[in-house]
């Protein structure tokens, strides 16, 4: 009988990258994959730590893994193991590995008598970008492309400096063949990803970030080319001519932000101010006037006072941007922030959360609504029991609508956008 895998992944698009090149060593090894909540000999927990919560469901996870089958070998990587190897040694986790040197966990995993195994380096000088060739996306529909790992920011909160090492870059030649075999296996979406993509190409010779996407956009089978999140100082008038030059980049940017307060944006050491952050969204609407535009936003950041928070709220507003993703503050050891006075109440940080979130609701729900009535592309990521699909638009929308034809998943359907529940499009077929 064949050994059985699962793996799960918390945190980002590139986690979730990482977790796909390691079960396809797995598979091209004989394993079958199974779903992370059944039975299975081995387990594979890809961990975030970009909150503390991440960091306790990542060994909540782990400890449920040994609990399903007591005789599984459980294996815990990436950057929650990265800085904290000794908290899953303590819960017995059998595999710890961090952010380097993945590529031999299946060697670990078959050489494994019983005996805790631990590989973490130090990633304070890490300059190598570890090739880590993934073929495929669990949803079979848009495709994730890696193409940069590591950070140079060392924004005051944020711990994947520490975690994962200093940028650097896919070469191009790695990065334009895995998009060429993505297009071969049938995928029409693809979103390059990295940990500050916007850095692509910085410490290569001859490249760049829109050069590598306007290569990817090239390939004539990929209909969609998408960013998974960028910096607003990436966006110049070159990043916008490119946009208009290019109809298959996805009319969606997750432009991060963090706080709309000049002085917690200072704080939090990140390289930009409000005004300049409204001037690149000003700019991109000046070539795509209907962009979604979705950001970050951290709750309860240390000195952060009722009027830094009211800032944010207003300049929220004002933006009108498309979806919010928010995070409560949380404080990692590593970080310049942890060590910062007027850390915050939890209760002030769940209330602003709370708060935030309410307006994220009702900024999409404004932004959806725009676009009803119009007909638009949807790429169906699930046929569902009930016989309707799911799926997005080029502009992130999610969309539910119901046909009379059949269609399968991958289809790039045109579906017309009539009404909006819970954060959902719905709409119909013609």
């Amino acid at each position: 009988m064949k050994r059985t895998v699962a793996a799960t992944t918390l945190g980002c698009k590139v986690n979730l990258y990482d977790t796909n090149a390691l079960l396809e060593g797995f598979v091209a090894a004989g394993y079958d994959m199974v779903d992370f909540n059944d039975f299975a000999d081995v387990y594979v927990i890809n961990t975030c730590s970009v909150t503390n919560l991440a960091d306790k469901k990542s060994r909540q996870l782990a400890g449920r893994a040994k609990r399903r089958n007591p005789q599984a070998i459980i294996a815990a990587v990436g950057c929650s193991t990265q800085a904290n190897p000794d908290k899953f040694r303590n819960i017995g986790v059998d595999i710890i590995m961090g952010t380097s040197r993945r590529n031999e966990l299946l060697e670990h995993v078959q050489i494994f008598k019983g005996e805790q195994i631990i590989s973490i380096e130090s990633q304070e000088y890490n300059k190598n970008y570890e090739e880590m060739s993934s073929g495929s996306d669990t949803n079979r529909t848009r495709a994730f492309l890696k193409v940069q790992d590591g950070c140079d920011n060392f924004c005051a909160y944020c711990v994947i400096p520490h975690v994962r090492g200093r940028s650097r870059s896919r070469s191009y030649n790695d990065a334009m063949t895995q998009a060429h075999n993505f297009a071969d296996a049938g995928y029409k979406e693809i979103v390059v990803a990295g940990i500050h993509v916007a850095s692509y190409g910085k410490d290569l010779e001859g490249q760049n970030l829109l050069a590598l996407l306007r290569d990817i956009a090239a390939i004539p089978s990929i209909q969609r080319v998408r960013l998974s999140s960028v910096e607003p100082n990436m966006i110049t008038q070159k990043f916008c001519d490119f946009m208009a030059e290019t109809p298959k980049f996805c009319n969606h940017l997750h432009l991060s932000l963090q706080s709309g307060s000049d002085d917690i944006l200072r704080s939090m050491n990140r390289k930009y101010t409000a005004a300049e952050f409204e001037k690149a969204v000003e700019m991109l609407r000046s070539v795509s006037p209907d962009i979604a535009i979705t950001t970050d936003i951290i709750a309860g950041f240390p000195g952060e006072t009722s009027e830094h928070h009211a800032e944010t709220l207003a300049f929220l507003k004002e933006v009108k941007f498309a979806g919010l993703h928010v995070f409560p503050y949380s404080a990692k050891a590593e970080t310049k922030a942890a060590k910062m006075g007027g850390q915050i109440a939890k209760e002030t940080k769940t209330a602003r959360t709370k708060e935030l979130l309410a307006l994220g609701k009702m900024l999409n729900t404004s932004y959806a609504q725009k676009f009803l009535g119009h007909l638009t592309d949807v790429l169906i990521e699930e046929v569902r029991q009930d016989g309707r699909y799911v799926g997005k638009t080029t502009n992130y929308l999610s969309v539910n609508f119901a046909s009379p034809i059949p269609f399968a998943q991958n289809d790039i359907v045109k579906v017309i956008l009539e009404k909006t529940r819970d954060g959902v499009v719905c709409g119909h077929i013609i």
